[in-house]
């Protein structure tokens, strides 16, 4: 479980949360101030004001994992073997080469992945990355020491589930992680991955100097290998970056380190950040939110105020929201298919505040992502079609089947929870719903055996390609007694051949098309009713420029802002 995929849980159960908490991970959508797909451009120079409602939980980059932090720390503090470019629309989830040279050679059916070191980059202090440098940083986020972060090092590479860290390992270091020179790494993998390039964009692949590194402490000054080093850092009051003089544009296609200075300001109350936006006082034209978005109180406000609106990013967040048809309960796939048609998704939208939550799904991987493919496998109109649910329910005997919705026992939640009941027990179902206290919601329907028949659930990947949405949710390889995350207990041979041939494929064009394939198919199954695509929006003050939602970190894009 991932802190951006405990975020997403926290919006799908009706927390006032801004969409950040990711591992993970994202989404994004186009600008009202933005419109074109090209690469941002603005002047160096000046401050950029960032405002906040909490400090960031961790800048160490092997335990950042929160999409406001990724967003902060990858876009301006630390740099990964490969990222994601920095423009406008869908193609900001395009995956392109940071540190490396490319996006990563394999081999040996893809189990090995080798990746080589730009010429010319440097940490803070001028001294060379070195091949090290990153297996070290790898390294490290291994240790028991090190929470918190995402643990696919760990999982994916050889010997990764043994291995202790460098803090005890000896000096021994870990096998599968080798360095043939200072310059060329590599990485020794447990089972092909074809898209093992997508993981190294996390922070996790990020490189670390061994004679800076101070363990826990790490996370109060990250040695910088990004546009941006720590001038100053006071705990949940302020965060100063300043330039790095030895950061070399010419080896970085994707930050564009336009303000000269980022100060970020932390506790503030969320309304109190969309009074100071939406008011653009002169210390305020130069900042911007980000981890929060427009409280709902103040949405319509500022989208109909043409002024208002010019400021603000508007767009899918990269989550999808969905309810889960548990397929070991509700066996008869016409009782499954006629809850697809059964479920009433204008009134969902409407418990979770309207069109300005969220678009109507019809798969699990958002628009925004490259895997997305467009398809309606139950073409019924949002208020559902009762009719058809019944008559599926009376061609498969089943009328009055019985059901059981979990839901995190919020208000917002109880809202959507009652909209369900109304409309499966209008298409035939009985039903009834069972709250479980928001703490450990996740822990109760974690364990297949303690999962009723739905369950409302919620994702975001942690990188933008459909094997960071499909196999965790479908996989049936990975249901698990306890933590599981396929709700829909899917242990389907159809689907899981389908999911190694997608992992084997290098290609990443064709992956993509194999991963939107699959959404198709799991679709036809009914294991999962998605109910919508989620929105978000962000304010900047009258003097930031560039103010566009990236389509993966579903926030502005701190790598390229810029102010007047």
């Amino acid at each position: 479980m991932t802190l951006r995929k405990n975020a997403v849980r926290l919006a799908a159960g009706g927390a006032v949360l801004a969409l950040t908490a990711t591992a993970c991970g994202g989404g994004g959508g186009s600008s009202s101030s933005t419109k074109s797909s090209g690469a941002p451009k603005g002047d160096k120079g000046g401050t950029l004001n960032v405002l906040l409602i909490a400090d960031f939980e961790h800048l160490d980059p092997q335990r950042n994992y929160v999409s406001s932090a990724l967003n902060f720390g990858s876009r301006l503090l630390t740099r990964s073997l490969t990222g994601y470019a920095s423009v406008p629309g869908p193609n900001g989830s395009q995956l392109v080469p940071d540190l490396a040279t490319d996006l990563g050679k394999p081999s040996d059916g893809n189990k090995t992945w080798t990746f080589t070191l730009k010429d010319g980059v440097k940490f803070e202090d001028g001294s060379a990355i070195k091949c090290a440098d990153v297996k070290y940083g790898v390294e490290r986020s291994m240790s028991d020491q090190i929470t918190a972060g995402p643990q696919y090092a760990k999982q994916y590479l050889v010997g990764g589930d043994k291995y202790v860290g460098p803090y005890k390992d000896g000096g021994k270091g870990l096998d599968s992680i080798q360095c043939t020179d200072d310059k060329t790494i590599v990485f020794k993998l447990n089972k092909a991955i074809g898209d093992f390039n997508y993981t190294t964009s996390l922070p996790t692949f990020s490189p670390v100097p061994k004679a800076k590194d101070t363990n826990i402490k790490y996370d109060d000054h990250p040695v910088s290998t990004g546009p941006y080093k720590i001038q100053s850092y006071a705990r949940q009051k302020s965060l100063v970056l300043v330039r790095n003089e030895n950061w070399d544009p010419e080896t970085d296609t994707i930050r564009k380190a336009y303000p000269d200075k980022i100060v970020a300001t932390f506790g503030l109350d969320p309304a109190v950040i969309d009074q100071r936006l939406i008011a653009d006082a002169p210390q305020d034209q130069t900042a911007i939110m980000l981890d929060s978005s427009i409280q709902a109180e103040n949405l319509a406000s500022v989208l109909n105020d043409p002024n208002l609106k010019k400021r603000t990013a508007a767009g899918l967040d990269g989550f999808v929201r969905y309810l889960a048809i548990n397929t070991v309960k509700v066996k008869d796939l016409k009782v499954r298919q006629a809850i697809e048609y059964a479920i009433n998704k204008e009134s969902y939208r409407g418990t979770r505040g309207g069109a300005d939550a969220g678009d109507y799904a019809t798969g699990t991987i958002t628009p925004v992502m490259k895997s997305h493919k467009d398809f309606n496998v139950y073409d019924a109109p949002p208020t559902g079609d009762p009719a058809k649910a019944k008559g599926l329910l009376t061609s498969a005997n089943a009328m009055g089947f019985k059901l059981k919705i979990d839901f995190a026992n919020t208000p917002t939640n109880a809202k959507s929870g009652a909209a369900f009941k109304e409309a499966l027990d209008k298409a035939g179902f009985k039903t009834t719903l069972n709250p479980i206290n928001p703490d450990t919601y996740y822990d109760v329907i974690g364990k297949p055996k303690t999962q009723n028949e739905l369950s409302l659930a919620g994702w975001g990947p942690d990188w933008p390609n459909g094997s960071s949405v499909i196999p965790p949710l479908f996989d049936g390889k990975q249901i698990v007694p306890e933590g599981n995350q396929n709700f829909a207990q899917l242990n389907d041979p159809e689907v899981q051949a389908k999911i190694a041939a997608a992992n084997n494929e290098t290609d990443l064009t064709k992956q993509a098309a194999l991963w939107g394939d699959l959404d198709e198919l799991i679709m036809q199954k009914a294991a999962v009713v998605p109910l919508i695509y989620g929105k978000t929006n962000q304010i900047a003050g009258s003097k930031v420029k560039n103010v566009y939602l990236h389509a993966f970190y579903g926030e502005l894009d701190m790598a390229a802002l810029a102010v007047q």
